[in-house]
């Protein structure tokens, strides 16, 4: 076999006889019992209804892993890395899926095999292929360079909301789902309704084009898709929906929560004022929220006038003059001066989110309403009484310079007056 070195490659590199070995002939019968040599020879893609020549594949490739006699000292191993490919991209038939995985778990459980890791491995793999549905993108150069070190992940960049920096280890058949719930654990989150509420999305040329992922795709594939085109692209984790209750007991949960709130608290859109007037009651909460804010920036001097205007909404602050604002604010400052950072962040949330002053919604901006039973992904998906809106899977959201902005906004707003609704706002999402 060429990729374990018994034979020539004559010009290929690895990455040409990967590549062909995830591809096989359109018109050959799939009943054709071939060598895998005759199978790195052809160029179209194992699918399809010659389903079967995975199977082929897979046996031909157990069959150079077991008793090798190869002169080569690599060629077993590399068999073994070759195994690891296919199980990443492609399922085997349900006849032969009892017969693989009994194979890979025979050689995981025997004493002294050299391969036990690899053998767990590319049972996990196949596994996940058969839920997920396998690989789409070919690895390129560096990921294959990788894998034929023996190494199986990559430590990958996620942006939380306010620029929060965190490197998961993404494995070849890691999906959106795993990172998210990944992050989910580290904010203290481990129920799936919680999890079901956040979402990862792939940003690329400078925020030009945003997408959501949906939880089955495989980030590794985002990353070969997106490094051609921008290899400053950014994976970003965001909230979508607001059903489940805050956490306040998690330091990084509270965290992530105020840095996607409080944006959005600025730019108004939690404070529509009726007819234009500010009760007394509005306007002492947003004076304390904005003590808050100062707070939360573990500032233990009291604010100046420019910096309290930095913490509210311009349409409010336009109520009154800047002097009563800071009097206002500096009389808070006192009640909050002896919180922390985090206690400050965990009380601006508690008082944004459940205050009923910020209960009002814009109802020319609501695009559309969804049952709280609906999952991100299928808020992604669809949406009833606006399809044409909701751009098709895997393509890029909205291409807008804001749009990298818009990654701050939480995309939903729970309506107070029903429990069994939620109102997603034309300004949070598109």
């Amino acid at each position: 076999m060429k990729f374990m070195g018994d034979y020539p490659m004559k010009g290929q590199t690895e990455q040409d006889i990967v590549n062909t070995i995830l591809r096989v002939h359109e018109n050959t019968p799939p009943s054709y019992k071939i060598d895998l040599l005759f199978i790195i020879s052809k160029k179209n893609r194992l699918s399809g209804e010659y389903g079967l020549m995975r199977d082929e594949a897979y046996c031909q490739v157990l069959k150079q892993i077991t008793g090798n006699t190869s002169s080569k000292t690599d060629s077993c191993q590399r068999g073994w890395r070759l195994l690891y490919i296919l199980t990443t991209y492609y399922r085997c038939s349900e006849v032969l899926k009892p017969y693989l995985l009994k194979y890979l778990q025979d050689v995981c459980a025997s004493p002294g095999v050299h391969f036990q890791g690899i053998a767990n491995a590319c049972e996990q793999n196949l596994r996940k292929t058969f839920q997920y549905g396998g690989r789409i993108e070919y690895p390129n150069s560096m990921e294959l360079k990788a894998m034929l070190a023996g190494r199986s992940s990559k430590r990958q960049l996620f942006l939380l909301p306010g620029g929060i920096e965190r490197h998961l280890k993404i494995k070849t058949c890691s999906v959106a789902l795993d990172a998210i719930e990944e992050l989910c654990y580290e904010m203290g989150l481990h129920n799936q309704e919680a999890m079901d509420e956040y979402a990862i999305f792939v940003v690329t040329n400078r925020g030009q084009n945003v997408r959501p992922l949906n939880k089955r795709e495989y980030i590794l594939d985002i990353v070969t898709e997106a490094e051609p085109i921008d290899s400053n692209y950014s994976l970003w984790f965001r909230r979508v929906i607001w059903n489940q209750p805050l956490k306040f007991d998690n330091e990084l949960g509270v965290t992530v929560h105020f840095n996607q709130v409080a944006p959005d608290y600025l730019k108004g859109l939690f404070s529509v004022v009726p007819q234009g007037k500010t009760s007394e009651q509005q306007l002492q909460q947003v004076s304390k929220l904005a003590a808050l804010q100062h707070r939360a920036k573990d500032s233990i001097y009291l604010p100046t006038i420019r910096e309290v205007q930095d913490c509210m909404p311009l349409q409010l602050y336009g109520q009154q003059r800047p002097q009563q604002w800071l009097n206002m604010v500096t009389e808070h400052m006192q009640q909050v001066q002896a919180l922390s950072p985090h206690q400050a962040r965990a009380q601006f949330l508690g008082e944004e989110l459940t205050n009923p002053v910020y209960c009002y919604i814009n109802w020319q901006d609501v695009l559309f309403i969804v049952k709280k039973e609906d999952t991100v992904d299928e808020l992604i998906s669809c949406s009833p009484g606006a399809a044409s809106e909701i751009p098709p899977e895997r393509s890029a959201v909205h291409k807008d310079p804001e749009a990298y902005g818009w990654l701050q906004l939480p995309l939903c707003i729970i309506c107070k007056c029903s429990s069994k609704i939620i109102i997603l706002s034309r300004k949070a999402i598109w």
